[in-house]
């Protein structure tokens, strides 16, 4: 009796699995095989099949990405959880937000909640690998029956999204099955796979610039708050098989210790179960660190992020890594075997196949836990949430209104509500930790759920020097080491230790407080910021005309500074939306300075085959925040030459000068996008000038223009070596001398309209960046005498003292002008916009009078 019953739930299990569609049904091919990759609609097209085949799955289309294709969602757990998912969601929500929850309905909470694990593929495009994986690993749980999988859909709800960005997905796909069979197959392609981030897409989990940060946020994080995030990634060739935490220090200091403590636990636990499995090359505690809140939400939202990495291939091309080849990194040696690291990978053939079975068994290990820990989970979540409710240091921050820019204000409002910040406004003036504040003033108590998180954005970051032994050189962060947001916004964050009362009102948006336009007169003077630089653009669009003041002036006993915007007493009308819109306010007054005359500048912006994350989020910060309109030039196109007659302002975003120079190498891609600018493009850049352009570079491209164009200027830390890195960034170590990015002080020097609009303080972003000793041109910034950091690591800052930050210089009836920083660094920088902007406009203003 017994075997028929077993042959019988053998016969419905081979069933239900047929009815379930396999990725290969409707991709025409197994996942893995060499040479294939499946390009996004196929994807979606799958995961529409299965969402219409299995009663487990669930398939969002939660909308449109950057470019317009379909953000999948797509939820997996048992069908009696499906049936009671509200319920199950809410639940977990009280536990996330656990004020007011007593101990007997959190028990109750516990005992029938299920541990929500996100697992997330594909952010980072060229990664192929995680995509093909997220149908394999969808695949498994819609259509096993064993009692292992059982288990994990009755105690989790796993949401899933099969690529963080589909609109990359779909590009690297069509530009990998275009080079098939050629000389370029597998070469990463010629351009960014996010339209404006690139590989910086997943640096956004604070500013949520991005839409598919914004659509995560919204659809996985707030609707969900997971106790788990597998987060699928892929690394090197020449590395380890495969990274999982434990993370290297240092951690963010704001994440509590428990979930450091889970992070490790869960890491070691699917690392053992990988090597069990007889997977070699399985590396913990190395290579990564936990620093940066914009690669970790979960971690300061009471959950963890488990990153994997596995080793790449040429996207769907095998590669063959001799192990003599393999390199080490921080914290391993890929050739020995170590505590964190037990067991080398021989060397050998690596293939696309290879990776998702590394990662699909890394999912699997850590649903398992999750499954199997589901109290444990669900109860470290619930007792991390009610500490951060509990948090009392500082016991607030306040952010007084002042005179500050009323976007950049609205912005990082923005950020901490998107974040899931509580936010309250005072509706008195009161006095706190010795100081007065005005009423107005947004008020951000730590003791709520996610304090941890705007903890970590409003204080000052001071990084640990780590060195692996005494004298060696400094253990490099993985990314960078500052996260200020007030500082970078050009605003005032201020610590409250001790508690007190005020009347407030709740925040519940982030929209512009509106601004006024006050008084009767031939003018109206509004500010030379951010808000007021968007206010010109509109306005010389709709060919109002906009002047700004060379100098300060006087009005009716008031004074204005220069720099003071001024647009005609007829546009008031313009100006009262603008007032509204962009929280502008503009005074009328009678006087008439000398002022420049403004109009649309012609801009130009480079953009090399040879990829800049930095080209795009200057595009980003055009488009985006600054309604800068702007042609894009290729190498061709400077090369023509004839650049004056089309262009008032050309922008040379950070890169470095061989990049841009040389390009890519003949016979590394298709003809149309080999060489560079070479002798002719500079050639044609300097020409430009001297014919009265003026020519915007960028952190590293000043190197360029400095060296080509014969300027009178030097990189003072020009004799800093690399320190090495990841794909992403280069260092420089020159040994007395490190900055692998950091917000440092600039002071404004007079006497160049460049830095009007800027604080005489003015915070900049600094990452392996130049600093200039100027035998001829114009200062506009300098790095005071002193250490000049302001948040997170900076070695040897007196190698700064008195180098200047920001220089114009005339050459020809033009000018060249360098900032040896990135102004516009991941749309976050608004306080230095305004220099950049204002090169831009100064490019196309004319003089006038009295």
């Amino acid at each position: 009796m017994s075997r028929v019953v077993s042959c019988l739930l053998l016969l419905w299990a081979t069933s239900a699995a047929a009815a379930v569609p396999t990725p290969e049904s409707v991709l025409g091919a197994p996942p893995g095989t060499d040479r294939t990759l499946a390009d996004w609609r196929q994807m979606v097209a799958y995961f529409q099949a299965l969402d219409e085949a299995s009663p487990r799955v669930t398939v969002e289309d939660a909308g449109p990405t950057t470019e317009g294709l379909p953000f999948l969602v797509v939820t997996i757990s048992s069908e009696a959880n499906l049936a009671r998912l509200d319920e199950i969601r809410r639940d977990n929500l009280r536990l996330a937000d656990p004020r007011g929850l007593t101990d007997a309905d959190a028990r109750d909470i516990v005992a029938r909640g299920k541990t929500i694990v996100a697992v997330h593929h594909g952010i980072h495009s060229t990664e192929v690998a995680g995509p093909m994986t997220s149908m394999e690993t969808a695949y498994w749980l819609a259509a096993a029956d064993d009692a292992e999988t059982k288990d994990i859909l009755d105690q989790t709800v796993i949401v899933m999204l099969p690529s963080h960005n589909p609109d990359g997905t779909q590009k690297v796909a069509e530009w990998y099955r275009r080079t098939l069979g050629t000389l370029f197959e597998g070469a990463n392609p010629p351009f960014l796979y996010q339209k404006y981030t690139g590989h910086d897409n997943n640096r956004d989990w604070y500013m949520f610039t991005q839409i598919e940060s914004k659509l995560t946020v919204a659809h996985v994080y707030d609707r969900w708050r997971p106790q788990i995030v597998h987060d699928v990634h892929q690394m090197g060739a020449r590395s380890a098989r495969l990274f999982l935490p434990p993370y290297v220090d240092p951690w963010e200091p704001n994440v509590d210790p428990a979930l450091r403590a889970a992070v490790s636990a869960i890491g070691t636990h699917v690392a053992g179960t990988l090597t069990s499995q007889g997977k070699p090359g399985v590396v913990v505690n190395a290579i990564y660190d936990a620093w940066s809140p914009s690669r970790a939400y979960p971690h300061t939202h009471g959950g963890v992020r488990i990153l994997s990495e596995a080793a790449s291939a040429k996207l769907a091309t095998p590669v063959d890594i001799p192990f003599d080849t393999l390199q080490r990194g921080i914290g391993y040696d890929p050739k020995v075997a170590s505590w964190n690291f037990p067991w080398p990978w021989p060397g050998g053939a690596w293939r696309l196949r290879d990776i998702m079975d590394y990662q699909g068994a890394a999912t699997r290990a850590l649903l398992g836990h999750a499954a199997r820990n589901r109290a444990y989970w669900l109860t470290t979540f619930l007792e991390v949430n009610r500490r951060a409710t509990t948090r009392t240091e500082p016991f607030a921050f306040v952010l007084p209104p002042g005179h500050d820019d009323p976007l950049a204000t609205a912005e990082l409002r923005r950020v901490l509500l998107t974040g899931g910040v509580e936010i309250a406004r005072a509706t008195d003036g009161f006095t706190a930790g010795g100081r007065s504040f005005p009423s107005g003033s947004y008020i951000v108590p730590m003791a709520q759920p996610y304090s941890a998180f705007a903890k970590a954005l409003l204080e000052r970051q001071e990084y640990p020097d780590i060195r692996p032994a005494p004298g060696a050189p400094p253990q490099r962060p993985y990314d960078v080491t500052a996260h200020t947001l007030p500082l970078l916004l050009g605003l005032e964050a201020v610590p409250i230790a001790q508690p007190f009362e005020v009347p407030t009102e709740p925040v519940t948006d982030a929209s512009v407080t509106p601004g006024r336009v006050a008084g009767r007169g031939r003018h109206l003077a509004f500010d030379h910021k951010t808000a007021g630089l968007r206010a010109t653009a509109r306005l010389l669009k709709a060919g109002v005309p906009v002047r700004w003041s060379r100098d300060a002036f006087t009005d009716d006993g008031r004074r204005y500074e220069a720099g003071t915007l001024l647009a005609p007493g007829s546009a008031r009308p313009a100006m009262e939306r603008l007032a509204q819109e962009l929280g502008i306010s503009a005074e009328a007054v009678d006087t008439n300075p000398p002022a420049f005359v403004l109009h649309r500048p012609r801009v130009g912006l480079y953009q090399s085959w040879v990829p800049s994350m930095d080209e795009g989020w200057t595009r980003y910060m055009f488009e985006q925040q600054a309604e800068v309109e702007y042609q894009t030039l290729h190498d061709t196109d400077i090369r023509a030459g004839g650049l004056r007659a089309i262009f008032d302002v050309i922008v040379l975003p950070d890169q470095s000068p061989k990049a841009m120079k040389d390009g890519h190498a003949p016979g590394a891609m298709p003809p149309e996008y080999v060489g560079g600018l070479g002798a002719e493009g500079v050639k044609a850049l300097k020409t430009f000038v001297q014919e009265g352009g003026t020519l915007v570079a960028l952190d590293s491209a000043t190197g360029l223009v400095i060296s080509e164009l014969g300027l009178l200027v030097k990189d003072a830390l020009a004799d800093a070596a690399p320190a090495g890195g990841d794909d992403d960034d280069e260092e420089r170590d020159g040994g007395d001398f490190y900055s692998p990015g950091a917000i440092l002080e600039t002071r404004v020097e007079g006497g160049s309209a460049l830095g009007h609009g800027l604080p005489a303080s003015t915070p900049i972003w600094f990452e392996s960046s130049p600093a200039f000793d100027v035998k001829s041109g114009r200062v506009v910034l300098r790095y005071p005498h002193g250490d000049p950091l302001l948040s997170g690591w900076l070695l040897g800052g007196e190698r700064l003292h008195g180098k200047a930050a920001l220089v114009e210089v005339s050459l020809g009836r033009g000018k060249v002008v360098l900032f040896g920083f990135r102004p516009q660094y991941r749309g976050q920088s608004w306080a230095t916009y305004v220099p950049l902007l204002n090169a831009l406009y100064l490019s196309a203003a004319t003089a006038g009078g009295d």
